[in-house]
């Protein structure tokens, strides 16, 4: 019997690195660097966390290496970043960042990535 996962994603969201502006940027064949944001609230404990990039909730286009995380406890919320530096290819449009726990769906969010301009430079 699979045990109950009782982490819960308080917030999540992605934004061009060194900016505030939600999104991501795309341009010359892929994004620009990107951050993804995210908090946790739940038991203190360690936890296996990965997220991904899809379209359609399905179609998995980019998603993050498995790694272990510590959540403070349910009076926090414990915040993560990564930095991604790869260019994946997105065309504009919206998708959805979904996030997995112990391998198990946790939440999703969606992110817009728009053509870069001046803030792409």
């Amino acid at each position: 019997m699979q045990q109950e996962i009782l982490v819960e994603l308080v917030r999540a969201g992605a934004r061009p690195e060194g900016e505030s502006a939600e999104g991501i940027i795309v341009g010359g064949g892929g994004t620009k660097p990107f951050v993804v944001e995210r908090g946790w609230s739940g038991p203190a404990g360690y936890y296996l966390e990965q997220w991904s990039i899809r379209r359609g909730g399905r179609e998995v286009l980019y998603q993050s290496e498995p790694r272990q995380i510590f959540v403070r406890g349910v009076q926090s919320v414990t915040n993560y970043t990564d930095t991604v530096t790869s260019r994946i290819r997105l065309e504009p449009g919206n998708y959805q960042l979904v996030f997995l726990i112990d391998g198990m769906f946790m939440g999703n969010v969606e992110v817009q990535a728009r053509a870069g301009g001046a803030a792409a430079a």
